[in-house]
């Protein structure tokens, strides 16, 4: 069976857009949630149906799509932007895990401050818009460039809904 970049390329294009479109439905209903007042008994049941079942299909939707996208050995390199993106994701992954432990022992507030919004928040918006700039670049390319990118957007959706459900 040999590999067909192309028709790889347009399966993880389409689970990519499963992605953006269940994560835009998960928002949505979050927004709607607070904006008309549902509550469920218990509160946090309501969250779980809007956000986390949205959320978690549009996670497994990308990492789906990261997948297909993944090139056959030989073709590991990726562009600037999805090695962008990968980094970005994985310095934040550590800033939260750093913020989490932060929860947990007694530091200076300052420093909690600046690691939350520098380390896990910044470097995590920096992840999310070269993760979408990286799976627009590879779809005309048959590296890592779209599996980067899917996975940068995977982690910027999984670590959104931890910390919306955790508080």
């Amino acid at each position: 069976m040999r590999y067909e970049p192309l028709q790889g390329r347009r399966s993880a294009w389409r689970w990519g857009w499963i992605g953006v479109g269940a994560a835009l439905a998960a928002a949505l209903g979050y927004i709607l949630q607070h904006q008309l007042a549902y509550v469920s008994r218990p509160a946090w049941v309501g969250e779980i149906e809007f956000y986390g079942l949205f959320g978690g299909f549009a996670f497994l939707a990308l990492v789906v799509g990261a997948v297909i996208a993944w090139p056959p050995r030989g073709r590991r390199r990726a562009s600037p932007w999805g090695w962008t993106a990968l980094f970005a994701a994985f310095v934040s992954a550590v800033g939260y895990v750093v913020q989490t432990i932060f929860d947990h022992v007694t530091v200076p507030p300052l420093v909690a401050r600046d690691e939350f919004y520098v380390a896990f928040i910044g470097v995590g918006s920096l992840a999310l818009v070269a993760g979408g700039i990286a799976s627009l670049v590879g779809r005309n390319r048959s590296d890592l460039t779209m599996s980067f990118g899917f996975i940068a957007i995977a982690y910027v959706l999984i670590a959104q809904l931890t910390q919306s459900l955790w508080d």
